[in-house]
């Protein structure tokens, strides 16, 4: 991957990791009794039910819906939608496990703390 595609992938990370944090945020105070793996899941199928998806992207949503992971933590929701949009998975070692760190230090930065998020 060249340079400026693994630098679109960073910028690309940390901006999903911050919005994705301040959904759970917002979701926790209108509703602080729902846990954080409820609030995952509901952000993860409203970004990709209401977002406009192409024909690649709507594949890769029902094929995980339909695998039956689970998306009960913020990390896994930056994962998960990160998969869905750019087509980046566990198979893809160098770049997932690039974008996997970036996630982890931007929701670091952004006050989220979960020993789970693995």
């Amino acid at each position: 991957m060249g340079l400026f595609k693994r630098w679109g992938k960073r910028a690309a990370a940390k901006i999903l990791a911050r919005s994705a944090y301040e959904a759970y945020l917002k979701h926790k105070s209108s509703a602080p009794d729902l846990t954080e793996a409820e609030i995952a899941h509901a952000v993860f199928m409203q970004r990709c039910s209401s977002r406009n998806l192409n024909k690649a992207e709507k594949v890769r949503f029902e094929k995980y819906l339909e695998t039956e992971k689970s998306v009960d933590s913020i990390f896994k929701l930056c994962l998960a939608i990160f998969y869905i949009v750019d087509n980046i998975s566990e198979n893809d070692a160098a770049i997932y496990s690039m974008v996997k760190k970036v996630i982890e230090e931007e929701l670091g930065r952004s006050g989220y703390k979960n020993s789970s998020r693995q």
